[in-house]
């Protein structure tokens, strides 16, 4: 029978596990950044994180998993459904300012690892296709479901919601690529990017 000692190796076990998948996320980024998606390594990659190579595989399946699992952290894409249970009973643009500066903030500790990577992305279909379903169109997913349900509310108009969505994700990464560009508006209006977000979303650019 199992007890308060074994339910206790459980929990350490676990957290173990999780710090060493953060341990290895945070040495991909490292590696990513400075030598972008082919050049590096399963080698660099767990010498940075200071584990055998076999170590890797048992919690990511190769680099462009890796490299989904660092996008998915930035964007803190598992933490969204929570966020979005918890915002139906409130205000939409409070919603959306929150989650669109929390993910500003990521963005900008994961730069240099966006820079480097985010290109290849999207010319190699190794990365987008596992990209696009894994981290994009599961956000996609969730937004629609929020969108729907205020509508429902009565807190958004009736809208093509699938079309709508995307016109947020798109407005959201255009601005990502402007940054990685270097465009000096988007690097100066940055922090005040999520509210102009939000606004220019739920009430236009009408007069």
């Amino acid at each position: 029978m199992n007890g308060p000692k074994s339910a206790k190796t459980s929990t350490r076990r676990e957290r173990q596990k999780r710090e060493r998948e953060e341990r290895i996320l945070d040495a991909a980024t490292r590696v990513f950044a400075r030598k972008g998606f082919h050049g590096a390594t399963i080698r660099d990659i767990a010498e940075g994180a200071d584990v055998g190579d076999g170590t890797i595989y048992n919690y990511f399946e190769d680099k462009s998993d890796l490299v989904i699992r660092i996008m998915t952290r930035i964007a803190s894409v598992d933490e969204l459904p929570g966020e979005l249970a918890a915002a139906l009973d409130g205000e939409v643009p409070g919603f959306f300012v929150t989650a669109f500066r929390q993910r500003m903030d990521r963005i900008v500790e994961g730069e240099e690892m966006l820079r480097a990577v985010l290109p290849q992305v999207l010319i190699d279909p190794v990365l987008r296709e596992p990209f696009y379903e894994k981290y994009v169109h599961r956000i996609t997913v969730l937004l629609e479901e929020y969108v729907e349900a205020q509508i429902r509310h009565g807190r958004i108009k009736p809208v093509d919601v699938p079309l709508v969505v995307r016109g947020i994700q798109g407005m959201f990464v255009g601005l990502l690529f402007f940054r990685i560009l270097g465009d000096k508006v988007v690097y100066d209006g940055w922090d005040r990017a999520p509210e102009l977000l939000a606004k220019v979303f739920l009430e236009g650019l009408g007069a």
